[in-house]
């Protein structure tokens, strides 16, 4: 039970992280990359299935303050692929 308990806290956490994130992306900076909120927090729940760092991410993006190429950044920093590059190094 404890451990149920714990899987949904940190359930939890990670839907605050995609929410925090979207928010910046989507809502305040209008990035294009989505064409609705909903897809932002489906695109970033996929990412934290892939293995990034969604935490790291969010906070990046949230100092990019909507530069795109500063957000661009932050995904090759945070996502998905900065993972497999550091698999594969």
């Amino acid at each position: 039970m404890i451990m149920f308990l714990l899987l949904a806290c940190g359930a939890a956490a990670e839907k605050e992280t995609c929410e925090l994130l979207c928010d910046d992306v989507y809502q305040t900076c209008e990035y294009g990359a989505y064409p609705s909120y909903e897809s932002c927090l489906q695109g970033c729940a996929y990412q934290q299935e892939e293995g990034a760092d969604t935490r790291g991410l969010q906070k990046c993006i949230a100092n990019a303050e909507c530069d795109t190429f500063a957000i661009l950044e932050c995904e090759h920093k945070f996502g998905p692929d900065a993972v497999v590059q550091e698999e594969e190094e």
